[in-house]
């Protein structure tokens, strides 16, 4: 898979290796693997680092939006690191910027997820 995950402060976080694999509409291989991630967390605070990531396809969109909704309905948090200016435009083209959290690198990702209120 062309991600690696982490644990640290308590946070999960993603860092993709190739974004190739978030951009391609013929498998669900990538999107099923970032899924069975999350599914065990009980509420899981996730940082995604798209820093390897200079454009968005809408089945990567997809993908992003998918996570984020499977995070929220486990009371989690999601925010996304290291977002290009091109695809930091798109999202915004999309009105998907107030959607999703930003942050420029992982302790500040870290930070905002510290920052959530726990139920």
């Amino acid at each position: 898979m062309s991600f690696s995950t982490r644990n640290e402060d308590g946070s999960l976080i993603i860092t993709l290796e190739d974004a190739t694999d978030l951009n391609d509409f013929r498998t669900n291989v990538f999107r099923d693997a970032l899924y069975e991630a999350i599914k065990p967390l009980e509420q899981p605070h996730v940082a995604i680092d798209l820093g390897v990531t200079d454009y968005l396809s809408s089945s990567g969109i997809a993908i992003l939006v998918g996570l984020k909704r499977r995070i929220e309905a486990q009371s989690g948090k999601l925010v996304l690191v290291a977002v290009s200016p091109t695809v930091q435009n798109l999202l915004g083209i999309m009105k998907l910027t107030q959607y999703f959290t930003f942050t420029e690198n992982v302790p500040a990702a870290l930070a905002s997820l510290r920052s959530t209120p726990t139920a």
